[in-house]
């Protein structure tokens, strides 16, 4: 196999723009007051690894397009996976059909022109490198990285597989107002999960990732196998422990969970319907004064960088939270426009229908703690490595998530504990956060340094 031939070109992007304007100029022309167009073109790959044998091998070549046009107030979307003129004037036509017998909604309308992009940061998000990479390297990784994974240990007996997934994309947003704009971005992640056999034969399964735009910056295989082998192994033996009151450190896997649920209850969309605990709390104080949330969509090559949001807003840093204190939602124009406020360029880009929200590079700020620190001056705790399950209210804050991770005991992590659960509202969780380490590192779309809750109730046996 040679590398993939097909990738994102530069020129992709030009004629990607081409694409979207000349879509928008013919919806004007068939009788739309109004126009927004988003078209995509790119490369995904996908590889499998299990015992060191290709498991699944896909390699695909998305592209789409979607419509929102209005007629006054009425508005209505629609999508197509394939770039045709044929096909978009087809498509054209429905919309304007379907705009017809929709409600109208007058905050729906495009964004403001004034409150549009003139200004495109480049954000280094391509890499020709990854582009050019060639199945076999990628191969030859995941094989690494699996080998190094059931090599840890000799009580790893199983490999769930060594997965690898890449995206070269170009894409391109036009507006009958003036905004047309491109751009072009790569995406590589991959990861390990194996299975040990416990004393009593429970099977016992970790896994461990890498991910970035560019294909050097990716963690070397030996490093992703072995943190998936250690997180694999340090479950054996794993046990409940009694129902109790403890301290909880989380570490910046689970941590980050914890901020993106938060994220949850700051979207515009949440606020507005009133389903969210935060919607009356504006520049309250909602969090202890270590808590500091930032989204920052300009940060050069990060994971969810964006040089502008999917209305053609510009691709801003935001403080959510503080010092503890909410300072602002994420508030695509619609729910701005809803709740009589600025839109803060959070509008997210569905294939179909009007914009959502999301985050770009969300994170909790980096705190002055040492996390050796933290867990040496915690006597007795929980340090909690990994949660599942969706047990989170946005409406009222309660939280309730299965867990594992290791006992802390006169300030040393110790017994493996599992088949927990976390209990507490958000807003004393937020508030008892009572350190924020120097850990943070960009590695994911949402992060946290490691931090510590000063009281959860940890429901066991």
């Amino acid at each position: 196999m040679s590398h993939d031939k097909q990738h994102s070109s530069g020129n992709d992007v030009q004629d990607l723009k081409d694409v979207a304007a000349r879509a928008v100029e013919r919806a004007l022309r068939a009788g739309a007051d109004s126009a927004e167009v988003f078209v995509r073109r790119g490369v995904e790959n996908e590889f499998e690894v299990r015992d060191g044998a290709i498991e699944r091998l896909t390699q695909g070549g998305p592209q789409g397009v979607g419509l929102r046009l209005w007629r006054g107030d009425r508005s209505a979307s629609t999508s197509a996976t394939t770039l045709d003129t044929d096909t978009i004037d087809r498509l054209i036509a429905d919309t304007l059909e379907l705009a017809d017998i929709s409600d109208p909604i007058p905050e729906q309308a495009l964004a403001d022109r004034d409150d549009l992009a003139t200004d495109i940061p480049e954000l280094d998000l391509y890499d020709e490198t990854l582009a050019q990479m060639s199945a076999e390297s990628k191969l030859d990784l995941l094989k690494r990285c699996e080998s190094a994974a059931m090599n840890h240990d000799p009580r790893i007996t199983i490999s769930s597989g060594a997965s690898w997934g890449d995206a070269i994309m170009s894409s391109a947003l036009a507006t009958s107002n003036g905004f047309c704009e491109g751009t072009r971005q790569t995406y590589a992640g991959y990861s390990a999960q194996v299975i040990a056999d416990d004393a009593d034969k429970r099977k016992r399964n970790g896994f461990w990732f890498s991910s970035r735009r560019f294909a050097e910056a990716l963690a070397a295989p030996e490093e992703v196998g072995r943190i998936a082998g250690e997180r694999t192994v340090r479950q054996l033996g794993s046990r409940p422990i009694p129902t109790c009151e403890l301290p909880v450190v989380f570490d910046p896997m689970a941590g980050s969970a914890l901020i993106g649920l938060l994220f949850s209850v700051l979207r515009g969309d949440a606020i507005e319907r009133g389903a969210s605990y935060l919607a009356d709390q504006m520049h309250e104080q909602i969090a202890s004064d270590l808590v500091t949330i930032i989204d920052d969509p300009t940060i050069p090559r990060g994971i969810a960088s964006r040089p502008f949001d999917g209305e053609g807003l510009p691709a801003t840093r935001t403080t959510f939270v503080a010092d503890g204190r909410l300072m602002t939602w994420a508030l695509n124009t619609m729910n701005a426009r809803k709740l009589k406020l600025a839109p803060t360029g959070h509008a997210s880009r569905p294939g179909s229908g009007a914009p959502g929200e999301s985050a770009s590079n969300l994170y909790l700020a980096a705190g002055t703690s040492r996390a050796a620190d933290v867990i040496a001056g915690t006597e007795r705790g929980f340090y909690c490595e990994s949660m599942m399950g969706f047990g989170f209210n946005p409406a009222t804050g309660d939280f309730s998530r299965g867990a594992t991770g290791r006992l802390i005991e006169n300030g040393k992590l110790t017994d493996p504990v599992s088949e927990i659960t976390l209990s507490a509202n958000f807003r004393e969780l937020l508030a008892r956060i009572d350190f924020v380490c120097d850990d943070l590192a960009h590695e994911r779309a949402v992060n946290a340094p490691t931090f510590r809750v000063e009281g959860m109730t940890v429901g066991g046996s």
